[in-house]
């Protein structure tokens, strides 16, 4: 089936269109300035910055309540998944999924586990047969439920802040491909450092925005730049590159004990031809070109990480593992 004609559809409430009583100004996330240098415009009104002080991008204006894009429809989430739910197919990401927790145990291969942003539990269902008790936090009441039915998983429908864990209770926090959705990032290391055991580590995994950067700037060279969707602005709010990601780590007592660049995610390309974002993985032949040129980049930014020392622009993502100074 071509693509002509068809309707695109996902779960979630996001629009390909926002107007400006959907928005809101907001300064740095990481020093409070407020003077930037805009890089793009998407959907409309939201706008991806630079701050000028300490270089971080951010998104301003900005959605007033951007994780609630994910208080979507759960029957059309459930039907995205479907597949995956009945056991026939993998997730799209159980290779990312599993190479994270992979290096998880490296660190701490027990103990206590808090998944943050656990969304429909297809991450933290991998943490079963290994030797962690493991729970999930996501204040999305549609995706956590289905994380509890579909999986069976402990999800509390909540933020990590009124979540109402006492100190020290965990040896192991994650977030995966959750921190840039985080709006005010400083708080919400504070309060993983507060839920840290002094021994515990936290994974964090990232786009990376200079990544991101680099792909603008070439598309514009090319004239082939689209209204959204280089960014994800209207649900990724917080652009990190390994030198301000380290930054905000530190300035919240977190020491990085590992930063690194996991494997691509190869989304799938079902929508293209469906017009459904279904889940499981597609064929490499539905979609070589894009897979083939994530695959290239990603063995690219690895030789030059080890030439700069850091994850750069050619790396799809940012890995860090750090611990409570």
């Amino acid at each position: 089936m071509g693509e002509v004609g068809l309707v695109y559809e996902r779960g979630g409430k996001q629009r390909d269109v926002y107007e400006e009583g959907d928005v809101e100004r907001v300064p740095c996330p990481m020093c409070g300035a407020d003077k930037l240098d805009r890089l793009y415009t998407e959907r409309q009104v939201l706008g991806v910055v630079r701050c000028q002080d300490c270089d971080l991008i951010y998104v301003s204006p900005r959605l007033k309540n951007p994780e609630q894009v994910y208080w979507g429809d759960a029957e059309k989430y459930v039907n995205e998944a479907r597949q995956i739910f009945a056991g026939r197919l993998p997730h799209h990401r159980d290779p990312n999924y599993l190479e994270d927790l992979n290096l998880v145990a490296r660190y701490k291969p027990a103990g206590d586990f808090l998944d943050v942003g656990t969304n429909m539990g297809f991450f933290l269902r991998h943490t079963r047969g290994r030797a962690w008790r493991a729970i999930g936090v996501d204040p999305s009441p549609t995706l956590s439920e289905i994380a509890r039915k579909h999986f069976g998983l402990d999800v509390r429908t909540t933020f990590l802040e009124d979540a109402g864990f006492p100190d020290a209770s965990f040896d192991v926090i994650t977030m995966t491909d959750v921190f840039e959705h985080i709006s005010a990032p400083r708080a919400m290391l504070r309060e993983v450092r507060r839920l840290l055991r002094p021994d515990g580590i936290t994974y964090i995994k990232v786009p990376n925005g200079l990544y991101n950067l680099a792909k603008q700037r070439m598309l514009e060279r090319l004239g082939r730049t689209k209204a959204f969707d280089i960014w994800d602005a209207y649900e990724h709010v917080v652009h990190y590159s390994s030198v301000t990601l380290r930054k905000m780590l530190e300035s919240e007592g977190l020491a990085v004990v590992r930063m690194g660049i996991a494997r691509p995610i190869q989304l799938p390309a079902w929508h293209r031809y469906v017009g459904a974002y279904f889940q499981y993985p597609t064929p490499w032949a539905m979609d070589w070109k894009r897979q083939t040129a994530r695959s290239v980049l990603y063995w690219g930014s690895l030789a030059e990480a080890a030439v700069r020392g850091r994850p750069g622009a050619l790396a799809p993502n940012i890995t860090v593992v750090a611990r409570a100074r």
